[in-house]
């Protein structure tokens, strides 16, 4: 004898009767089969993971020169061009990273790690900018505080030789 059923007013012709002779569904369901693109595409995302580290492993020492361009180049420079990586994941900030692809290792993407740099040539980036860099006046990067940023990132790149 099946119980009764209490069916909302109209909800008859919708209701999908329940055969209950089936055995229920398994708590957990059994795994699908891993498609082999799926294992190779997994398999490339960790191999540029892991080159990913070691390319982060190698980067060069950089000792940096205690001077008054220190605190400058922190504020100024480094949030687009310093070492370290971003925030968003990549391994390097978007300066740092465009310009180790425009100069596609002739020169080191860190300014930190130039010696070419001296401040008539900063202050032509600084003032003007260049690409998605933008220009700076003097009443935030005062020409005083880019001839200590040139002076600095100079021994920065010696020191860290």
């Amino acid at each position: 004898m099946s119980p009764e059923i209490e069916v909302a007013p109209g909800a008859a012709e919708c209701a999908v009767p329940l055969d209950v002779t089936q055995p229920a569904e398994p708590a957990t369901p059994e795994p699908a089969p891993v498609s082999r693109r799926w294992l190779l595409a997994g398999g490339a995302v960790a191999l540029a993971a892991g080159g990913l580290a070691l390319a982060q492993d190698v980067r060069p020492q950089i000792n940096r020169a205690d001077l008054p361009g220190r605190l400058p180049f922190e504020r100024w420079c480094a949030p687009c061009h310093g070492s370290g990586p971003g925030d968003d994941g990549d391994a390097y900030l978007p300066g740092t990273a465009r310009l180790r692809t425009r100069d596609a290792g002739a020169r080191p993407g860190e300014l930190e790690l130039r010696d070419d740099l001296p401040a008539p040539v900063l202050a032509f980036f600084v003032r003007r900018g260049v690409g998605g860099m933008p220009g700076f006046r003097k009443t935030e990067v005062s020409d005083a505080d880019i001839a200590a940023i040139a002076d600095y990132l100079s021994a920065t790149a010696r020191a860290s030789r």
